[in-house]
């Protein structure tokens, strides 16, 4: 017998599995008798039945001729080899025909197998980044309009400063600043509910925690990038307007 890696810890925590031995007991109706023994020769990698994203199962492998059901339905055979499958399978199908003529065969790589696992959590993560961006483009769109318009509404107000002694800096500053304080009020919501939202996306991550930090630091400061070039765009025009204009201006 064979054990997972995880088996053989819980049958033998901190003790070296290999030759010792299992017996099975053999369940019959209304009574349960001694069933075979297995001497343990070897410990396999962890196996995970439920998904890429589920637990390591423990599992244990024997020879399918010391085993006593019926072993005539679906088979899965592992064969390692360096080449491609246009030369394997007709080999395969050969040597299964040699034995079974009528017997079904479906040969498939490693890799696709592996990528079919993976086609439904792929497909989820896609439609995600999708309502994602969907979501920055409309913080851009969003941010750009509300800026624009409080440019627009300050435009007298801005010819007076102008006309008072204010340069295009202080202009530019005086945009900015709007749109600096609704990305630090906006960003500090988000953050917030990022974290307490972040438990429900558990199950469609794989391979980092759901408070992973270089993801949230990343994101922050794209969103900070995005909204900054937003806020400048707007600023930049107000910094263009001529003061004896903007005093006309209603």
């Amino acid at each position: 017998m064979i054990l997972s890696k995880l088996l053989a810890t819980r049958l033998f925590p901190q003790t070296d599995p290999i030759g010792r031995q299992i017996r099975f007991a053999v369940f019959r109706p209304y009574l349960a008798v001694d069933g075979p023994v297995f001497t343990v020769v070897g410990v396999a990698g962890n196996v995970k039945n439920a998904g890429l994203a589920g637990q390591d199962d423990p599992e244990y492998y024997t020879l399918r001729r010391n085993r006593d059901e019926d072993w005539s339905g679906h088979c899965v055979f592992v064969l390692e080899t360096t080449l491609p499958n246009s030369i394997v399978a007709p080999w395969i199908r050969t040597r299964v025909a040699h034995f079974d003529s009528t017997a079904p065969v479906e040969i498939e790589g490693l890799t696709q197998s592996v990528s079919k696992l993976a086609d439904r959590p792929r497909f989820e993560t896609a439609l995600l980044g999708f309502f994602a961006l969907s979501g920055l483009v409309m913080a851009i769109v969003g941010l750009y309009g509300v800026i624009a318009f409080v440019a627009t509404q300050r435009t007298k107000e801005i010819g007076v400063r102008m006309a008072l002694g204010a340069t295009r800096f202080d202009v530019l500053r005086l945009i900015t600043g709007e749109g600096v304080r609704l990305i630090i009020f906006g960003g500090a919501i988000g953050l917030v509910a990022a974290l307490g939202l972040a438990q429900l996306l558990k199950s469609l991550l794989f391979g980092i925690t759901p408070h992973d930090f270089g993801t949230y630091l990343a994101v922050t400061l794209l969103l900070i990038a995005v909204a900054l070039a937003a806020t400048l765009i707007p600023a930049r025009a107000a910094m263009k307007v001529d003061p004896m204009e903007a005093l006309h201006y209603e």
